[in-house]
């Protein structure tokens, strides 16, 4: 099967599992801190839009938010972010130009609804590197984004540098 231009690979990466298990680590503790926030925000706005919307108490308002605030961020963690698995022997990315394959996961980057918004190389703590895509698509209420990181091997940093200037 050929490629065509919408599918064309532009880089392949592999890394140690050793690497890989931290670069999970490290991704995964940033989406649970924003996860935390987000249940944070359902939470706060939730109960008080419920006590001023429906009048009902500060309790029952919590009554009512406490489960979406931890079901919606653990819903999204779970179903959002298959990707960031440990333990995976050879692992592998390929990026093409509409979407990226993380060891075997499908991640859409352009298409009928969504498109990259940007792509910037973002330090971490422990002097590595990784590649962030921020994705976006509409909604309703207009537009909303997620972020995603992939690790840049040692050997990879130019490359990687080169794909953030072609798109």
């Amino acid at each position: 099967m050929e490629l065509t231009k919408e599918e064309s690979l532009l880089a392949e990466w592999s890394y140690s599992e050793k690497d890989w298990n931290e670069f999970v680590d490290v991704e995964k503790s940033n989406k649970k801190e924003d996860n935390l926030y987000f249940g944070i925000g359902i939470l706060i706005l939730g109960t008080f839009g419920l006590m001023v919307l429906r009048q009902t108490s500060f309790l029952g308002g919590l009554v009512f938010a406490v489960p979406i605030a931890v079901l919606i961020p653990w819903l999204r963690m779970k179903f959002s972010y298959p990707h960031l698995k440990k333990g995976i022997s050879n692992p592998l990315v390929k990026i093409y130009s509409n979407y990226i394959l993380i060891n075997g996961k499908k991640i859409q980057l352009n298409g009928n609804q969504k498109r990259i918004k940007s792509i910037t190389i973002i330090d971490t703590r422990k002097k590595k590197k990784l590649i962030e895509f921020n994705i976006q698509w509409l909604t309703r209420k207009g537009p909303t984004n997620d972020e995603f990181r992939i690790l840049i091997p040692s050997d990879k940093i130019q490359e990687a540098k080169d794909l953030v200037q072609s798109f």
